[in-house]
């Protein structure tokens, strides 16, 4: 589960590989089956760091490989 956020804050502070995203994402997808679940802990996240789980994860799979950046 850290492994999905550590790579949602990588893409934003120095950028992370899509594919990357991509499995780490579905390893959380594994460990958090209730929506409601998965809900608060991104919720709770994006309070505290300010990064978009959502945007990292769409931008993961509409550029399917490569780095993906999101801030400066």
């Amino acid at each position: 589960m850290l492994s999905f956020l550590n790579q949602v804050e990588a893409a934003y502070e120095k950028g992370a590989d899509a594919v990357a995203i991509l499995a780490s994402y579905k390893s959380f997808k594994d460990v958090v089956k209730s929506k409601g679940q998965e809900r608060q802990i991104v919720r709770d996240f994006e309070a505290v760091s300010g990064y978009s789980t959502y945007r990292v994860v769409k931008a993961a799979r509409d550029k399917g490989k490569g780095v993906i950046r999101f801030g400066n």
